[in-house]
């Protein structure tokens, strides 16, 4: 009804599963990152819980397309099945030649499979979907399948995706010798902030929008905070939404839209995140304790606020758009990095970056540069890329990043955290910001700059010759931004794939080598539009 109005070719927010939306937020890449590993390293069990419409079955089918070509998978999506059932739904997912009907006989001739695929270097996976459905005797009989192993090794890896019932289940005492096989456990998370306006972005571009966003700042975070950034409920209420909008002849979403949208929704029970922040909010309000703690930056000391001025703070961070940098004397920066030792400018310059992205502080008063990865990935997934590149270079990346500075005869670390359209850029250290123009800032830069950024897809580096599911998923982005035809993906690196990486390249001005490098992959993601802080201040005055 409303897709012609709005320029798009299909809905953006249907309920159904379509692998061309397929967009993970950081807890699913971190899931998808622990089911690989596991797999990756014979684990024998498994267990990925979620809560309803956070993307359990979306995971499944990634990590489908994501196994190595050597792995044969079964994966069974619902699970209501007695024992015997479940052995027969896993043999002809093996594609196991069946002639037995009892439970012994199925099991002995899928283990005569396995053994025979385990000699010729293959791995066997089993993916079970909804998982909490399984009666406690069913689950019995996925225990004694892990059973099938050789002396060295297992012959069968499972893995076990449900909602949080799931380990109620497997607390029962009859169950305790198979949750004691569970090695690999994650729980997946809603959406932070940053993620929901991607995935609304991303779901839009899919479907054909075009121009500036259909969704206004304020009914992003209204969306978020009525979803609680579980991805079911926000595609119900993104496409609502978009129809109270053609409704009214509105050509952009605003806040009133999604409220109006939420309360035309059938009732339903409020999403966790949003039941976890409404628990907070009546803990805040001194509900539970009389007094609330302010929320400050991670690591700092919090002073108890009275109820009514702790109520007015909440509103208030939750309705104000995020704020500019502070305008603060350019001459000012020298000063304050002279007050710091080089190693406590790169943590504190590290911290400002951590924070933009969302994740905490990492609670070191020095650090050495050099040693940005392994700091950061105690704290957070991100990746640490050190390059050497000009000030006005780093809008082709967009992210925050930390930079090398040279301070009389010293080295000190900054963190760049913004860069309008003029070249002013807003550089923080030691908590306070400042603004720099294009020339005071190539004054003291060196050239040497730390990008912290997120491999979203988890993806390999890619060049000619190479074959997979990493390669087709290039190809269909490359495809999505108009670099290759419709029909291209077909796994193979191949020269067309290579001149189109080119292309994306030489647009960036990235250097244009035709390999899929981490530089081109930032670049990727930008254009992508996944969910990652940028660096340029909009005319509303709130980063990209």
């Amino acid at each position: 009804m409303y897709t012609e109005f709005y320029g798009l070719r299909e809905k953006p927010f249907a309920l159904v599963p379509d692998p061309r939306y397929l967009f993970l937020g950081a807890s699913h890449r971190e899931a998808l990152a622990h089911l690989l590993y596991g797999i990756e390293e014979g684990e024998g069990f498994i267990e990925v819980v979620g809560q309803v419409g956070t993307g359990k079955t979306t995971l499944c089918r990634t990590l489908v397309d994501r196994v190595g070509p050597k792995v044969d998978l079964a994966y069974i999506f619902n699970p209501s099945f007695s024992e015997t059932e479940l052995l027969a739904a896993i043999n002809r997912d093996f594609n196991v030649p069946t002639a037995g009907r009892s439970r012994a006989e199925l099991a002995d001739e899928l283990n005569r499979a396995l053994l025979e695929r385990k000699a010729a270097g293959r791995t066997a996976l089993l993916v079970i979907d909804e998982a909490q459905d399984l009666e406690p005797h069913v689950l019995e009989q996925i225990r004694l399948i892990s059973n099938l192993e050789t002396e060295r090794e297992k012959l069968i890896q499972i893995v076990l995706i449900g909602q949080p019932e799931l380990d109620q289940l497997l607390a029962r005492p009859d169950l305790r010798q198979l949750r004691q096989r569970i090695t690999v456990r994650w729980s997946l998370e809603p959406f932070r902030p940053a993620e929901t306006g991607a995935y609304l972005e991303h779901r839009l571009r899919i479907a054909g929008a075009a121009g500036p966003s259909l969704f206004s700042p304020r009914s992003v975070r209204a969306i978020y905070r009525a979803s609680g950034g579980v991805p079911r409920v926000i595609n119900a209420l993104a496409d609502r939404a978009l129809l109270v909008g053609y409704a009214a002849g509105k050509r952009r979403i605003t806040a009133r839209d999604v409220r109006r949208a939420a309360r035309e929704l059938p009732a339903a029970e409020p999403p966790i995140g949003l039941r976890l922040r409404t628990a907070t909010a009546l803990l805040a309000a001194g509900i539970a304790a009389g007094l609330i703690v302010a929320a400050l930056p991670a690591g700092r000391d919090a002073e108890p606020l009275p109820p009514v001025e702790a109520a007015r703070a909440s509103a208030a961070a939750l309705e104000a758009p995020p704020s500019a940098p502070a305008e603060l004397p350019a001459d000012g920066l020298e000063g304050s990095l002279a007050a710091l030792s080089s190693a406590a400018s790169a943590a504190s310059a590290m911290d400002a970056v951590l924070g933009s992205w969302g994740y905490p502080a990492l609670g070191l008063e020095e650090l050495d540069p050099n040693d940005y990865s392994s700091a950061v990935r105690r704290v957070s997934p991100l990746r640490v890329l050190a390059i050497r590149a000009a000030p006005e270079q780093l809008v082709r990346f967009d992210l925050p990043s930390v930079l090398e500075l040279s301070v009389g005869d010293d080295l000190r670390y900054a963190a760049l955290l913004a860069l309008d359209v003029d070249g002013i850029a807003g550089v923080e250290t030691g908590g306070r910001v400042f603004e720099l123009t294009p020339a005071a800032l190539a004054r003291l830069a060196t050239g040497r700059v730390f990008l912290a950024w997120t491999n979203f897809e988890s993806l390999p580096a890619m060049s000619a010759g190479m074959s997979g599911s990493a390669v087709r998923w290039l190809q269909a982005r490359m495809t999505d931004l108009g670099y290759l035809p419709p029909g291209a993906a077909s796994g193979q690196f191949d020269a067309p794939t290579a001149r189109a990486v080119r292309a994306f390249q030489s647009e960036r001005a990235l250097q244009s080598t035709g390999e899929v490098g981490p530089e081109t992959l930032i670049a990727l993601y930008k254009a992508l539009r996944y969910g990652a802080p940028g660096l340029r201040v909009q005319a509303e005055g709130e980063l990209s």
